[in-house]
């Protein structure tokens, strides 16, 4: 949500990233397992934030800028051999680059203990030298759009998320969100530059339903379920009205569980 903590506030999961409030309307976010691999570091700032008793829970409209900047080259370097080639024999590799980020989240409620979310927010990339790494075409659309912004140039989101409380132990959220990434770009071989590849659409949709089980007062378990609807590339024969068959492109689902428990403080 645009919900930015108290100042001494935090949050961090197994896969959620570390959250610290520094101030009642500035916090810093990473995550702790790939900030070593890739530097990252992003800044939440409040816009709009009506003042919040102590124990309460936010209430009107919320407006949130985020700016952040990553750095994935040794990350990606050390997937080379599986996601990338391994370019043993070659002078190419995985270029530095770095990604900026900025986006806006605005939030409100309907009744007491819900909140209503919309977000948008866009990537870049700017490289700092020769780069060969292309995009990897997965069968996964997490890692396409973990590599969406360095491997195309650029991913940008618009989003929404609705977010309700079953009770004192219980939060359901819902979330739906429709990516665009950049161009794939041309193919690359050794240097020489081979032409387009077979177009592939820069849209990816996504989905995600979890609910939040409290397990301590400030501490909860959170499973749900992803769905995401991308163009892997894939194609399949279909019989056409005159009786010949053609092979058609076809758009890719991915149905994936997801899982966290996230420890947070006052």
């Amino acid at each position: 949500t645009a919900d930015v903590g108290a100042k001494g506030s935090y949050s961090v999961g197994v896969f959620n990233p570390l959250r610290v409030s520094f101030h009642n309307r500035f916090e810093l976010q990473a995550n702790p397992l790939l900030f070593f691999l890739a530097p990252h570091l992003d800044a939440r700032f409040a816009i709009l934030k009506p003042a919040v008793e102590p124990g309460q829970l936010p209430t009107g409209v919320r407006l949130t800028a985020e700016a952040g900047v990553l750095m994935p080259t040794l990350a990606m370097r050390l997937t080379k051999g599986y996601l990338f080639p391994s370019w043993k024999t070659s002078a190419n590799d995985i270029g530095f680059v770095l990604i900026p980020r900025v986006g806006l989240l605005l939030s409100g409620d309907f009744f007491e203990h819900d909140a209503l979310t919309f977000r948008i927010d866009a990537a870049l990339r700017i490289p700092l030298g020769p780069n060969n790494a292309a995009p990897v075409n997965s069968f996964l659309a997490p890692l396409e759009l973990l590599f969406a912004a360095p491997l195309t140039g650029f991913c940008g989101r618009v989003g929404a998320a609705y977010d309700r409380a079953l009770g004192d132990l219980l939060r359901l959220r819902g979330e739906a969100n429709l990516y665009l990434t950049g161009a794939q770009g041309n193919l690359n071989l050794s240097g020489t530059n081979l032409g387009p590849v077979a177009p592939i659409s820069p849209f990816i949709f996504t989905a995600h339903l979890g609910l939040d089980i409290a397990v301590f007062q400030y501490s909860r378990i959170t499973v749900g379920a992803l769905f995401a609807n991308y163009d892997q590339g894939a194609t399949q024969v279909v019989k056409a009205a005159d009786g010949f068959s053609d092979r058609v492109r076809v758009r890719s689902n991915n149905i994936l569980p997801t899982l966290d428990f996230i420890w947070a403080g006052p």
